[in-house]
C-alpha cells in the first residue's frame, strides 16, 4: 500500500488504536442486558476483539468498499463490527428493526450487502426477507442476545473471533465512505446517507469544542445504535478514551438505576425519553454527577426542565439542531441550567450557530435569506455534511445546491441571534390557507403547568382541509379539561393555531430512538373518529 496513506491519514480505525493504547485497563463499555446481565470490555480488550474481528471478516472475503449490513438491537456485537469494518474500509449499514419484514428485503437489495448480522431474537422478522435476499449476499452471521438460541443456517458471531488470518493495511482516504444510515426505510427510493471517516471527525471536533468531553467522562447510551446519534456518540466517546455505559434497550428503570450507580456524567436522549425517566424517578433521588443532558430538533417541555433541574441539580441542557445527513452534529447549540435562561420561553430553541463543523442561512421558498423573526429552510454546509445519498443522484442533486445542503427544517431566529425549531415541512399544518407549525404549539401547551407531555398534528378536515389537533399527557395527579386548554390556547395563540381536537392519552408513540412518532397519531385518531 501506498506509504503516504498511513503517514498522513486520518481514519477511524487508527483513532480507535490509539485510544487503546493509551487507555488499555480503562473500561470501553460496559454493556446491560434487558434480563439485567452485564458485559465490560475495557479498551485493550475491545481493541483486540476488533483485530480479530476484522481477521475473521477478511477471511470471509470483506474488502474495501463492501457494505454488510446489521439488524440487532443495542450490542457490544454491533459496536465490534462497525469498528472492524472500518479497518478494512467496508460500510457499517445498520437496518431498523422496526421495520416490517417486506421493506428490509427492500433495503437488502438496496444496499447489496456481502453479510448480514442478525440478532437471534429477529429472526422471525427477518426469516421472509432472508428467503428473497439479494444475490449479493453470502452469509448470515447470528449475533445472540439471549432471546433465542441462534439457529443452525448461517455462522455464529463468536466464530469470526476465532479467526488467524493475517490482514494487510487498507489504504483508506478521510474521504472514504465509512457508514450507510437510512433516513426511511419505506420509501420507494430509500435514501442511504453516506458518512466519511472525515465527517466523523469534524462532528467529533464540534462536539468537543461544544460540551467540552474530558476523558474521564461517562456516557448512558440507550439510543439505538441502527439511528446516526446512539452510533456517532458511541464512536465519539471511543475516540475520545470514554467510558460508554450502553443498554440493549431504553428502560427507564433499568437507565436510572445506572445513571445513579455508574457515575455517568452525559446523556443524550430525545425529550419523550427524558419525561419518561422523570415518570419512573423516585421523589429523593438525585444524580450530582450528572453534567450534560443534551437533547435535539424537538420542543423541550417547561416540566422536562423543571424536573430534571430537581432530579440532575448540577448538569445543563445542550440542545442542538441537527440530522443524520450532518453526522448528528450540531449545527447549533445552547447551553442552559434552568427554564428562566431559555429565550422568551420557547421550547423551540436551539441556541446559536457552532463555531466550527457547519454554517447556516435561513432561506424562503426563492432561496433568498429570510429577516428575524421569519420561518426559513435551513441550509448548511461544512465538514459534517454528508457524501451524498447512496444510489439516488437526484435526491443528492434536489439536495446539494448552489453550494449548500438543503435541510427541509424550518427554523426561524429572533434579533439576538438565537435559533429555534420551527418544524420538519413534512409535519407542517396547512389549516384554511395558513400554515400552522406544529411545534410553536407544543411549546405553548408545553408550559401549562398541568402538561406533562403533547404532540401536536394534523387531522384531515372538510372545512380547513387540515384542522390542529393535539394529544397530551397531563401530569400525575393533575386533571385537565378540553376548554381549559383552548383558553389557555387562546391567550397566546392565533386564533387558527388552536386545537380543534383535543386528545388526552397515557402516554405518547415514538420512534425506536424515542422520538414523537407524528404517523402514528394521526392514524390513531383519524380512526378514532371514524369510529
Amino acid at each position: 500500500m501506498d506509504d503516504m496513506n498511513l503517514l498522513r491519514r486520518g481514519v477511524l480505525s487508527d483513532a480507535l488504536r490509539r485510544a487503546a493504547t493509551r487507555y488499555p485497563d480503562r473500561v470501553a463499555l460496559s454493556y446491560h442486558y434487558a434480563d439485567g446481565r452485564e458485559r465490560t470490555l475495557t479498551y485493550a480488550e475491545l481493541g483486540e476483539q476488533i483485530e480479530r474481528l476484522a481477521a475473521g471478516l477478511y477471511a470471509l472475503g470483506v474488502r474495501k468498499g463492501d457494505r454488510v449490513a446489521v439488524v440487532s438491537h443495542n450490542a457490544p456485537e454491533m459496536v465490534l463490527t462497525a469498528y472492524a469494518l472500518m479497518k478494512l474500509g467496508a460500510w457499517f449499514v445498520p437496518i431498523n428493526f422496526m421495520l416490517r419484514s417486506e421493506d428490509i428485503a427492500h433495503l437488502l437489495h438496496f444496499a447489496e450487502p456481502k453479510l448480514f448480522f442478525v440478532e437471534d431474537g429477529l429472526h422471525d422478522l427477518v426469516a421472509p426477507a432472508l428467503s428473497q435476499a439479494p444475490a449479493s449476499l453470502e452469509q448470515v452471521v447470528w449475533i445472540s442476545l439471549g432471546s433465542d438460541p441462534p439457529p443452525s443456517q448461517g455462522l455464529r458471531f463468536e466464530a469470526l473471533l476465532q479467526s488467524s488470518t493475517s490482514i494487510p493495511e487498507v489504504a483508506i482516504e478521510d474521504e472514504d465512505v465509512a457508514t450507510m444510515f437510512f433516513t426511511s426505510g419505506t420509501e420507494s427510493a430509500p435514501k442511504g446517507v453516506l458518512t466519511t471517516h472525515r465527517n466523523f471527525f469534524a462532528s467529533h471536533t464540534t462536539f468537543a469544542l461544544t460540551v467540552g468531553l474530558r476523558p474521564e467522562d461517562v456516557w448512558l447510551i440507550s439510543l439505538p445504535l441502527i439511528h446516526m446519534a446512539g452510533f456517532d456518540i458511541t464512536l465519539m466517546a471511543h475516540v475520545a478514551g470514554q467510558t460508554v455505559v450502553m443498554t440493549q434497550l431504553p428502560v427507564p428503570r433499568q437507565m436510572l438505576v445506572l445513571l445513579q450507580q455508574r457515575g455517568i456524567t452525559l446523556i443524550a436522549l430525545p425529550p419523550a425519553l427524558y419525561v419518561a425517566l422523570l415518570k419512573e424517578a423516585s421523589p429523593e433521588l438525585t444524580l450530582p454527577r450528572m453534567r450534560v443532558l443534551m437533547s435535539w430538533s424537538s420542543t423541550i417541555p417547561q416540566a422536562m426542565v423543571d424536573g430534571w433541574n430537581r432530579l440532575a441539580p448540577n448538569a445543563e441542557f445542550l440542545t442542538v439542531q441537527g440530522s443524520s445527513e450532518t453526522t448528528a452534529t450540531p449545527v447549533t447549540e445552547s447551553l442552559f441550567r434552568t427554564w428562566a435562561e431559555v429565550p422568551n420561553g420557547d421550547g423551540r430553541w436551539v441556541g446559536r450557530p457552532v463555531v466550527y463543523g457547519a454554517e447556516l442561512k435561513l432561506v424562503d421558498e426563492d432561496g433568498q435569506e429570510v429577516p428575524p423573526g421569519e420561518p426559513g429552510e435551513m441550509l448548511v454546509r461544512g465538514p459534517v455534511v454528508m457524501k451524498g445519498y447512496y444510489r439516488n443522484p437526484e435526491a443528492t442533486a434536489k439536495a446539494f445546491r448552489d453550494g449548500w445542503f438543503h435541510s427541509g427544517d424550518v427554523l426561524f431566529r429572533d434579533e439576538a441571534g438565537n435559533y429555534f425549531f420551527a418544524d420538519r415541512k413534512k409535519d407542517m399544518i396547512k389549516t384554511g390557507g395558513e400554515n400552522v407549525f406544529t411545534q410553536e404549539v407544543e411549546t405553548v401547551i408545553g408550559t401549562h403547568p398541568d402538561v406533562l407531555q403533547c404532540g401536536v398534528f394534523g387531522l384531515p378536515d372538510e372545512r380547513w382541509g387540515e384542522a390542529v389537533a393535539v394529544a397530551i399527557v397531563v401530569r400525575p395527579g393533575k386533571q385537565l379539561s378540553e376548554e381549559e386548554v383552548r383558553r389557555f390556547c387562546r391567550e397566546r395563540l392565533a386564533a387558527f393555531k388552536v386545537p380543534k381536537y383535543i386528545f388526552f392519552t397515557d402516554e405518547l408513540p415514538t420512534t425506536s430512538a424515542g422520538k414523537l412518532l407524528k404517523r402514528a397519531l394521526r392514524e390513531r385518531y383519524a380512526q378514532s373518529m371514524q369510529a
